[in-house]
């Protein structure tokens, strides 16, 4: 019974020195940058939390080798707080790579180790195929960039390539001319002769003022003997994305049914529909345009402006003149409804020939 005693002690002592010794706990402690063309940006973060009750110290953060370049905070990390390790690798050096970074925190048994991985590939060694745009003595992969269809509650990164095919070095003034939807950073911020940087831009659809298409142009300012400003543009579309609270207090158009099978009809006969709806939001509903598909077919709304809980409808009138066969029309609603800003409404029906008007002779007569 002592014997058992003891063993549970000692394993008590061990659980409690493997907590003590653990002061940070990092998300993830291995980085694979997958396969990089030489002279890529290759920078990642390691974010780690505090899971102490006490405030701790990083007393050093070592690299294995001079490619590898860690940044981190100087500062006390206080008891549940996150913090984090920036670091870059020189992916100038080609081959697959793994390298180590060592963290050591006060008072703590042992350091934690991170690791990167990736594969430099030579990359092309025509400037001309993968540096077209130049600029003084820059030339850029691309000056223009398409992000497609941005959220506005989301953020979007992209990268512009940049290096220096000049004798000298060029460095980029911290002066950016831009809009407050961007930021901007280059890195580095300085490139010596043949070396390789990236435009980083953050794009924050929150920040927009107007939603819809947009073309925007970012200069930065260099000391580029040649020439000295270099511009940017990032063109795309901004969708408003509301809160539950905000499309509670919207309009809401809803239609009883938006799909009318009208079944057979003679050619020439008019096809009358009233697509009925209601404004089922807090606010006035205004109908945009009504427009039909084709000219056979007519539009038009009973009214513009529809109250809350107020109901109308979109009369439309098919005409089956010269038309044969299965016919199917839509006429497309627009409205101020943020959640459904487009309906289409659907119109189907099956034109017969007229057996007593073919050819315009009218019914046959007997002869007396």
């Amino acid at each position: 019974m002592e014997m058992k005693k003891i063993w549970l002690f000692a394993l008590l002592m061990l659980v409690s020195i493997g907590l003590s010794a653990q002061k940070i706990k990092f998300e993830k402690t291995t980085h694979q940058f997958g396969t990089l063309e030489k002279g890529d940006p290759a920078e990642y973060t390691f974010t780690f939390t505090n899971i102490t009750e006490e405030p701790i110290k990083l007393s050093r953060v070592k690299a294995s080798c001079g490619c590898t370049t860690p940044s981190w905070p100087r500062e006390e990390v206080a008891p549940g707080a996150k913090g984090e390790i920036k670091v870059k690798y020189n992916s100038n050096r080609i081959g697959k790579f793994t390298k180590t970074i060592t963290v050591n925190v006060d008072a703590a048994d042992r350091p934690t180790i991170l690791y990167i991985k990736g594969n430099v590939n030579p990359g092309q060694p025509n400037d001309n195929v993968n540096f077209p745009q130049k600029s003084g003595n820059l030339a850029f992969d691309k000056t223009v960039i398409n992000i497609g269809v941005l959220d506005s509650d989301k953020t979007k990164d992209v990268n512009f390539k940049v290096k220096n095919l000049g004798p000298f070095p060029v460095n980029f003034l911290s002066d950016i001319d831009k809009e407050i939807m961007f930021d901007v950073e280059p890195t580095p911020s300085g490139l010596t002769p043949g070396s390789v940087g990236a435009i980083k831009v953050k794009i924050d659809g929150s920040k927009f003022i107007s939603y819809g298409s947009f073309s925007k142009t970012i200069t930065l300012y260099t000391d580029d003997k040649s020439q000295k400003d270099k511009s940017l543009t990032i063109t795309g579309s901004i969708k408003k994305v509301f809160s539950a609270e905000e499309l509670a207090a919207m309009p809401n158009i809803k239609f009883e049914n938006t799909n009318y099978v009208g079944g057979v009809v003679l050619e020439g006969e008019k096809v009358n529909v009233a697509y009925k709806f209601t404004n089922t939001g807090k606010e006035p509903l205004i109908i945009e345009s009504v427009k039909a598909s084709c000219g056979c077919t007519a539009s038009a709304p009973k009214d513009k402006v529809i109250q809350p809980g107020a109901t109308s409808e979109i009369q439309a009138t098919f005409d089956s003149r010269g038309r044969r066969g299965t016919q199917r029309k839509s006429i497309t609603v627009r409205s101020n409804d943020p959640d459904n800003p487009s309906v289409v409404l659907r119109l189907n029906v099956e034109v017969e020939q007229d057996p007593f008007h073919q050819n315009n002779i009218g019914p046959s007569v007997p002869r007396k």
